[in-house]
This record gives structure tokens, sequence and C-alpha cells, in this order.
């Protein structure tokens, strides 16, 4: 392809990535739709995935989760976790990581729960499900995690339909928050919400990196999006990285000429003297 570049994969010595991806491949049927030869989020940052509808991001990140083939496809390569290829786990193990360990929000918050459940049958049954040792301390754990996204314990009693899209992406949020979760996998999580909801939601997803150093994988289509949050980018094409690097430096000297295409369609670029 004319303009292709290889991504940066240079980065400093010290701790294991917290998510390392390589050679990864995800195909349906003999139709490879992902071929990411190396990715990896490291710790305590916020990766931005970036791209446009259908180029592979989310299936990367269902990938990452072992729920892809829940949905037909193909997944081979390795998806490093502590040092543990994800790939290689059995469904019970991946079921620990899910939730506990590796969390994830997707665009629309409201369809992600289940109608039937208040709020707090939600939050509840999965801390027992990850190690609360009683109802009264999920409860409790469930109150806490509320209060750390700027909601009142109440909204544990409403049903998901009873919530605004902020409000029920604040729980999706709340959830990692009280399973502890390292890892953050966020799909999406603003492009259904207006603007004044969307700048608290990447306010709280920035402040769980910088209180408690959790890392993140930012998926979006919206490069001032990402480009207000993330400290790096990768951008991806037709399931390819094809660029990849420190923020600034991605959008103020793409290398690719997709990624210029990219940048060039966002008059301003939310970060100070980036612009198109």
């Amino acid at each position: 392809m004319s303009g292709e570049t290889t991504p940066d994969r240079s980065r400093p010595a010290g701790p294991v990535p917290a998510i390392e991806i390589g050679d990864l491949s995800i195909a349906f049927g003999s139709r490879e739709v992902v071929r990411v030869e190396h990715l990896e989020i490291r710790d305590g940052e916020i990766l931005g995935l970036a791209g446009e509808s259908g180029s592979g991001k989310s299936m990367t990140a269902l990938a990452i989760l072992g729920l892809a083939p829940t949905v037909g496809a193909t997944v081979r390569g390795t998806i490093r976790f502590q040092g543990q290829d994800l790939l290689d786990q059995t469904e019970r193990r991946l079921r620990e990581v899910r939730g506990r360990q590796i969390a994830m929000i997707f665009q629309s918050p409201v369809g992600s729960f289940n109608p039937v459940f208040r709020v707090g049958d939600v939050l509840v049954r999965s801390l027992l499900l990850h190690g609360a040792p009683n109802r009264r301390e999920a409860r409790s754990r469930a109150e806490d995690a509320l209060r750390g996204v700027l909601l009142t314990p109440d909204l544990l009693e409403r049903y998901p339909h009873q919530l605004s899209g902020g409000q029920a992406q604040r729980v999706a949020i709340a959830l990692a928050l009280a399973l502890q979760s390292r890892v953050l996998l966020a799909d999406e999580p603003t492009s259904a919400l207006d603007v004044t909801v969307q700048a608290e939601i990447l306010e709280l997803i920035r402040s769980l990196r910088d209180e408690r150093g959790m890392s993140v994988l930012f998926i979006s289509h919206d490069l001032a999006v990402v480009a207000e949050l993330c400290d790096r980018i990768a951008v991806m094409r037709e399931g390819r990285i094809v660029e990849e690097g420190p923020a600034d430096d991605v959008l103020r000297r793409p290398r690719h000429e997709y990624t210029r295409a990219l940048v060039a369609a966002v008059p301003r670029v939310g970060r100070a003297g980036a612009e198109s």
C-alpha cells in the first residue's frame, strides 16, 4: 500500500506491558478482518485505537477478552496479560479475568445491562462472583463505587431504562472500579453522549488512570476525542495498525496517508498546537 509505514514499536526498558499483542489474526471463515503484528497497552497509560467504523478496533478488544469466538471469529496469535497468553486459557480462567482484571465498557451503556435486573443486582452479583464475601459487603462496595464516579447510591434501586446515557456509562465504569480492574477496554464509550456528558466521562477515565494507575485502551473513530485523552495513538485501517506513536507525534507529524486524512478531517484537534 502506498504510504505504508512501520509502526513505532519502541518502548523504554521497564515493567512488562499491561497487555501485549503479537501476530494477532482474527478471521471469519477464510476472510481475515484483523492482522496486528504487535500492539501493547503499557502499564498506567491510555492508548487510543483510532480508525473508521469497520476497521477492526472492536474485534481486537473482543479478542482480548476472549469473546471474539462468541461472534463466530477464529483468533490466532498471542495476547499476553500478566505473563499469560489469554488465547491459551480455559473458559473458566477467562471468566476470572473478565471484569475482575480486564473490564470493558461499550458504546451503548444501557444496552449492556440486563433490563430485568436493577443496577444494584448487577453490581452486587458481579462482586459476589469475583470475591466479595457476602451481599452486605458487596452492597457496600457497590455504593462506594457509585460515589467514586459521582453518582448517589440510590441509583442501585433503578432499572437500566431509568438511567440516562451518562449515568449508565458511569455505572459501567463504577463496576470496573468496584472490581479493581487493572485494564479498562473502552469501546466508543462517548459517541452516544452529548458533548457535556462526553467531557465528564473522558475526565472520569483520565482520573482512573491518574489516581488508580489503570491502563486503558480507548477505542474511537473520533480523532479529536482520542487526541484529548490519550498518551499514545495506534491508527487502524482495514484491520492493520498503519501508524503508532506518542499522541502529539501522530497528530502533528502523521507519517501515513490515512492518518493524515484523519487529522485533516478534524478542524481543530484537542491538543495545544495540533491543527489540521
